[in-house]
């Protein structure tokens, strides 16, 4: 246990130094030592690191520290779409976890900021439109809010704080709360048995 702790720790260590090595090298104005291939993956994986390094902070509850390793990677991002292009999972990943820093730090302006362009990039994340609904519910933003949380609810009914935030919102605007309809777990054998039947009496019958 202590040894995997060790390497974990020695693992940051080093993925921090390639940071601050990588942020030196792009402040500069110095031409990259090698082919432009390899200036490309390097600027992939400094913003890699960098949220790599964010999620880290993000799962230690230092939003605030999280955010500025969002913030730079996506100021890398930026910087390095002059160069290469930056895949558009990365950048929606980044400003929904970004936008999950300021949800946490009570920015809920900010929140609706990153998860619009977040939204820009993949309209279906549930995740984000959860903490869009929530941000637009702290604003007092209430009819806005439930339309939001309600293409959430949608897509993740079963999910517990979604099912918590739009009850709120339905209450707030007063809206009838319906019970969900929960389908039944069809038994392995039957699709089975169906196939074996059909088969059976395709033999039989005509074309």
């Amino acid at each position: 246990m202590e040894d995997n702790m060790t390497n974990v720790s020695k693992d940051r260590s080093n993925r921090w130094e390639k940071i601050q090595e990588g942020l030196q090298f792009i402040q500069s104005t110095l031409p990259y030592p090698g082919p432009d291939g390899e200036y490309e993956i390097f600027l992939q994986e400094l913003v890699k690191n960098l949220y790599d390094e964010g999620n880290d902070k993000f799962r230690e509850g230092n939003w605030a520290e999280a955010l500025n390793q969002y913030t730079e990677a996506l100021n890398v991002a930026d910087y390095a779409s002059e160069e290469i292009n930056i895949v558009d999972g990365v950048l929606e990943k980044l400003y929904a976890n970004r936008a999950a820093c300021y949800l946490n730090l009570g920015l809920y302006n900010q929140v609706l900021e990153d998860c619009d362009k977040a939204l820009q990039l993949n309209h279906n994340n549930y995740r984000v439109l959860f903490r869009k609904g929530k941000s637009l519910k702290e604003l007092g933003r209430q009819k806005e809010a439930y339309d939001v949380v309600v293409k959430c609810s949608l897509a993740v009914p079963h999910d517990d704080a979604v099912i918590k935030l739009t009850q709120e919102l339905a209450q707030k605007l007063g809206l009838k709360i319906r019970k969900a309809y929960v389908r039944a777990q069809v038994n392995a054998f039957y699709p089975n048995f169906l196939a074996i039947n059909f088969q059976f009496k395709s033999l039989y019958s005509y074309c």
